[in-house]
């Protein structure tokens, strides 16, 4: 059954777009999207099209040349770096559970 929460949008990006400043190469441009509550986002594109710059904005990792990225009150975010740092004297299992465990890409209620 639908809850209040589910129709609650807790992240926008309005008009977002990012230009590498080194070689003033555009990654993104111009995106709009809005996250449901509790909603699955999938994110496809060819190598180099943005996908992890998309996901850094969207962490706060980078910021955006322009536009706006919104977050309602109360929601925050965590991310999982693509190549997070290893330590060798752990297994990748337990590197990925002390990793997944500290930077999950996930919105989290804050309130609650």
């Amino acid at each position: 059954m639908a809850t209040v929460d589910d129709k609650k949008i807790i992240f926008s990006m309005v008009g977002v777009s990012k230009i590498i400043p080194q070689n003033q190469k555009q990654i993104l441009k111009n995106i709009y999207l809005s996250f449901f509550y509790g909603a699955k986002i999938g994110i496809i594109g060819l190598n180099g099209a943005g996908k992890s710059t998309l996901m850094k904005i969207i962490a706060g990792i980078e910021q955006p040349t322009s536009g706006e990225v919104v977050f309602s009150p109360g929601y925050s975010v965590g991310y999982l770096p693509q190549d997070p740092p290893l330590n060798e004297e752990k297994t990748v299992k337990e590197t990925y559970k002390k990793v997944y465990n500290t930077f999950t890409m996930h919105f989290v209620n804050t309130t609650k």
